[in-house]
């Protein structure tokens, strides 16, 4: 780790950022501490810009202000790597950080860069101190049996006076309801199922959800005990992770909701469930197999991925979803169809985009990009259009509903279909926005050449082939069927039934 101080900028000299050098090194030893103490407290702020979007979006147009006005420098920022980038912004563009106290004239004064510099030193350092408190004061409480901040656990209260957790009857006897179900060998889903259908509601949503129930039965306040994790952010394998180092515990700090014998019976029977679960879906699938669309196909309305079913006639479905709607007990309406007839859809899309990508690559080949941009446009007009179709589709539905034709509740499911298709196709708007922003000639003829060569003669390859091809460069492929409830209601001999129309939406990388 390093503190980069070095900035030829308007004058400024290597003899002047030498001295500026030497001046914070004098400064930390004044204060008892290295100076590699202090660069390690402002290095590694990458991430953390990532999580300042406004700001970002400040210095993305710093052109068009005259300034950057903020109460105190430490509201800009505490961390070195991101004063330094706003540091760099307000040279590069010549612009002033006012405060109620100074102005800093970045571009102009090195006094006043010296200044900036030194005050984010200082409040880089304050904010690591803070955080270090903020950790031991969490640990002191972890010790004590105390609750510590964030938030409490579904079925207890916290007393504001002995900061302790106190059992709240109405929603504890929702959490005995639920290890008593789990004890009887349902798993997680079923459980969730009988919540919603049964009317308990969990605190701040309309419905139980699976993590929900899944995090209660895991949750160690139930049998009364209250842990800390001591957790450190490292970087590995170029992401930054935490990693546990030490797990606090304090048994018996409040009284439980569940007998301790009961929670760790429940907690190895779910370890248990877990460890055959995942050996089970490890296994080979010699009756299934693999289908040219395996783990591409996901639902066009709750987002999950389609289960992909192999029947006793041979004949490969798609199951229909079930999985249940985010914060509400509906299952999700989508509907299945035989694989074949979706399969045989997408086998005609990829004919036409093959088409369409040995047209672009003729084009790139002989550098033409006018008339690849041009074709960008037109692909991003029908992209248009298609919007423009969807948003005309969900007005319909107030004339629909006003006339009576659909229930509210078929409303709010059609009304949601359309809203996801309509984001998928502004996904692909963009995607063709960026596409036309930056061609990279080179880049993209190899890309497309490859493509190309993947689909030249995909109908002959072996499934397992067709399979890895289509994903290496189809991200996603969203399936729609949402049939009104009248035609579910009908046999699945029915002609109108079988040939109920379903919506695909391929999402290409």
């Amino acid at each position: 780790m390093y503190l980069r101080i070095s900035q030829e900028k308007k004058g400024e000299g290597v003899e002047t950022l030498t001295n500026h050098r030497n001046i914070l090194i004098e400064f930390c030893k004044q204060n008892g501490h290295t100076f590699e103490e202090f660069a390690e407290v402002l290095s590694g702020g990458a991430s953390e810009m990532e999580q300042r979007p406004q700001l970002q979006r400040l210095l993305d147009n710093i052109e068009r202000f005259d300034g950057i006005l903020t109460v105190e420098l430490s509201r800009l920022s505490r961390n070195g790597y991101i004063s330094e980038t706003v540091l760099k912004y307000c040279q590069d563009y010549d612009k002033p950080i006012v405060t109620p106290d100074k102005t800093y004239d970045l571009a102009n004064s090195n006094t006043d860069v010296l200044t900036f510099r030194f005050g984010s030193l200082i409040a880089s350092q304050e904010h690591a101190l803070i955080g270090k408190r903020s950790k031991n004061n969490k640990i002191s409480m972890a010790k004590n049996g105390l609750h510590i901040s964030g938030g409490i656990p579904f079925g207890y209260r916290r007393n504001s006076v002995t900061k302790k957790l106190e059992i709240f009857e109405p929603e504890a006897k929702v959490v005995r309801y639920i290890f008593q179900l789990h004890s009887e060998g349902l798993g997680s889903r079923k459980i969730v199922d009988i919540l919603n259908r049964e009317g308990y509601k969990p605190q701040r949503s309309e419905a139980f959800q699976l993590p929900t129930v899944k995090r209660i039965i895991q949750n160690s306040a139930y049998k009364g005990t209250v842990s800390f994790q001591d957790r450190k952010r490292i970087k590995e394998g170029g992401k930054y992770v935490y990693k546990v180092l030490n797990t606090i515990e304090s048994h018996n700090a409040h009284e439980p909701i569940i007998p301790i014998v009961e929670w760790e019976s429940a907690n190895r029977e779910r370890v248990t469930r877990a460890e055959s679960f995942g050996a089970y879906r490890n296994k080979p699938a010699p009756k299934t197999g693999t289908t040219m669309l395996k783990d591409l196909l996901y639902c066009g309305i709750c987002g999950r991925k389609s289960t992909i079913t192999k029947e006793s006639n041979g004949v490969y479905t798609i199951k229909p979803c079930g999985y249940q709607l985010p914060n509400s007990a509906e299952k999700c309406p989508n509907s299945g169809v035989k694989l074949e007839y979706v399969e045989s859809d997408i086998i005609e899309a990829l004919k036409a985009h093959e088409e369409q990508m040995r047209h672009e690559l003729s084009l790139l080949e002989q550098q033409d990009l006018t008339n690849i941009e041009a074709g960008l446009q037109e692909r991003s007009a029908h992209v248009d259009a298609q919007i423009s179709e969807n948003q005309r589709q969900q007005q319909n539905l107030i004339e629909l509903a006003v006339a009576g034709i659909f229930t509210h509740d078929e409303l709010k499911v059609k009304r949601q279909a359309l809203i996801d298709m309509g984001q998928a196709l502004e996904q692909n708007r963009q995607t063709l926005l960026q596409q036309s922003e930056s061609i990279n000639t080179t880049n993209h003829i190899e890309r497309i050449a490859h493509i190309v060569n993947l689909l030249d003669g995909f109908e002959s390859l072996p499934v397992e082939a067709q399979n890895t091809a289509l994903k290496q460069f189809i991200r996603k492929i969203h399936f729609i069927r949402n049939m009104p409830n009248e035609i579910k209601k009908l046999t699945t001999r029915s002609q109108i039934r079988r040939e109920f129309p379903y919506d695909l939406a391929i999402e290409y990388y």
